[in-house]
């Protein structure tokens, strides 16, 4: 909750007239899982669609109409791009 807030907020964020900033730290095995992601998240973006990183590593694809997918590999959602009319 405190990095999503912290989103929302990006520039705002300050403690005795600095700017503070929060990171989201993963051990380097979740790092890798979500790094998996990385190019089919982009097409997902180039299609229009709403893609989200959920911890630790599933994806979650939001369309159009609102509707969410969910994806437990990168190759599944790689998969369902592909599938997708062009």
């Amino acid at each position: 909750m405190v990095i999503r807030e912290a989103r929302k907020r990006r520039n705002d964020l300050m403690y005795q007239d600095s700017p503070i900033r929060f990171y989201e730290d993963y051990c380097p095995e979740v790092q890798e899982q979500r790094a998996a992601y990385h190019d089919v998240m982009a097409k997902l973006y180039n299609l229009g669609l709403r893609p989200a990183l959920l911890y630790p590593a599933k994806l979650q694809i939001t369309d159009k109409e609102g509707n969410k997918k969910r994806f437990s590999s990168a190759e599944k959602a790689v998969a369902y791009v592909r599938s997708r009319p062009a």
